[in-house]
């Protein structure tokens, strides 16, 4: 029975120093000046930053993504063997979409990080743009028929005042 406490006890103690490795994980997602903007039917590039900010090194982390959208996400680096304290790795992750949108709307993408002994998610929203002056052709385009549906009505009306008189 002791032993079995034991063991029990130990285990979450070990526990308890994963979740605080991982809890020093930070991950930035930078847009290189920009906002988090994807534009319809094109290719944007952003810098995943994973940080070290803990005591202990961690080992082989492997990154995984999940998205809501039908995105394509091309990342430069699936795994990673060592991260020691205090340092910092970059990757390059590539999204392309496409597809039209004639509203913009929301984008999810989970990164995850997890090793041998833990997982962590983290989340990051994205807005993809409509395509780019969409509503002003659509207005100007239904003000132009607008225009040449009234410029046919007013000739067919004055040809009929002229037949008349």
């Amino acid at each position: 029975m002791k032993r079995y406490i034991l063991t029990i006890i130990l285990s979450l103690f070990c526990t308890y120093l994963f979740s605080i490795e991982f809890d020093n994980l930070r991950v930035h997602l930078g847009s290189l000046g920009r906002q988090r903007d994807i534009q319809s039917n094109s290719t944007e590039t952003f810098d995943l930053s994973i940080n070290n900010r803990g005591d202990a090194a961690l080992h082989n982390l492997e990154i995984s993504l999940t998205y809501t959208d039908d995105l394509i996400i091309v990342l430069s680096g699936q795994k990673v063997s060592a991260l020691e304290p205090g340092e910092t790795v970059r990757l390059t992750m590539e999204i392309i979409n496409n597809h039209r949108y004639f509203f913009d709307r929301p984008a999810l993408v989970i990164v995850t990080i997890a090793n041998e002994d833990y997982a962590s998610d983290f989340r990051f929203g994205f807005t993809i743009r409509a395509i780019e002056n969409f509503w002003l052709g659509v207005i100007l385009t239904l003000a132009a028929l607008m225009i040449f549906l009234f410029i046919i009505v007013y000739i067919k009306a004055d040809k009929g005042e002229k037949n008349a008189g």
